[in-house]
Formats: C-alpha cells, structure tokens, sequence
C-alpha cells in the first residue's frame, strides 16, 4: 500500500495561528450566549386557574406554552424574565434558559408572556418580534415566562347522596269478586 507524504503547508505557522484563533473565537462566542435570567415571586394568594389550552413545545422535557395556557388546573409561582444578547440563535438559548428554572423552582410548565406582560394569543406567537421576545436598546432580547404548578384534577363529587333504598315486601292483593 502506498504512502502519501503530507505536505508541510498543512502544519504552518499560520494555518496553525488561524486555527486557534478560530478555537478561540468559537469558544468566545459561546460563553456570550449563556442567558440571564431572574426569577421573581408572583402573589396571587391561593388562586387556582383551571386553563383552557393553546400551543406548547416541550424543551428539555419542560412544556413552554408558546400561546394560551395549560389545559389543566394549576397555579401561578413565580415569573422569569430572561434575556441574552439579540442573534440568530437566542430564541433557542432563552428557551433553554426558562426549562431549567421552570425545572430548579419545581414548576411543572412555563407560560410565554407578551411584551405588555399579558399572555401570548395565537397572533402574538405568529409575530416576529413575539417570537424572539422583545427588543431593548442595549442589543439584548427579554423573555418572560410565568412558571406554573399543575395540580390535580379535582375529583366529581356526587351530587346528591342517595339513601339506600330498602325493599319491602310488596303486600298481597286481595282478588275482589
């Protein structure tokens, strides 16, 4: 079997220089795109929401309702705000971000607000700045997301409790002439 020489134009100085800036740059880059995020208490005192739907996406096994809310009962624990610097790629790091502290506060899913701090409609989620949060001055994007807890479906309770019917003896008819 033949032997190819590899040329030594490969292993220059400069090919070498390149690729360790470039090493370099990647890894630069990455560390920019770790997200900031907050989390704050939500007072609402002992409200239970029963929900009634909409969009969700499941992110790191953490359900993200992208436009209305969870169809199950729950209750609000907190809001997250997170923001990361504004590239192609952030909607996907802010996701991220919100999944593991839905996950670290013990949440069960995340709610997606709107940039009035309303919750998402349809329509907002089908806008483009929506989807990627909304724009600050400072070249960041924001995202807000309430955390939510499910809860168990309550149980039917009946209605009227019935007695216990007892059966009588039915009493013969006398036959009539």
């Amino acid at each position: 079997m033949p032997h190819f020489p590899i040329p030594s134009s490969v292993f220059s100085p400069y090919r070498l220089g390149g690729l360790a800036c470039l090493i370099l740059c990647t890894t630069l880059l990455q560390a920019c795109t770790t997200s900031d995020y907050t989390m704050f208490e939500y007072r609402n005192g002992s409200k239970i929401i029963d929900g009634e739907g909409g969009s969700k996406r499941t992110v790191d096994g953490v359900e993200i309702w992208d436009a209305g809310d969870p169809p199950h009962r729950y209750r609000i624990m907190g809001m997250i705000r997170v923001s990361d610097y504004d590239m192609a790629y952030v909607n996907t790091t802010m996701l991220h971000a919100i999944a593991q502290q839905v996950r670290h506060s013990g949440g069960s899913a995340a709610i997606l607000l709107n940039s009035n701090g309303g919750m998402r409609t349809a329509i907002d989620s089908m806008t483009w700045h929506e989807r990627l949060g909304t724009p600050q001055e400072n070249g960041y994007r924001i995202l807000r997301a309430l955390v939510v807890q499910y809860l168990p479906e309550q149980a039917s309770t009946p209605t009227t409790a019935s007695a216990p019917q007892t059966s009588k003896p039915a009493k013969a008819l006398k036959a009539v002439r």
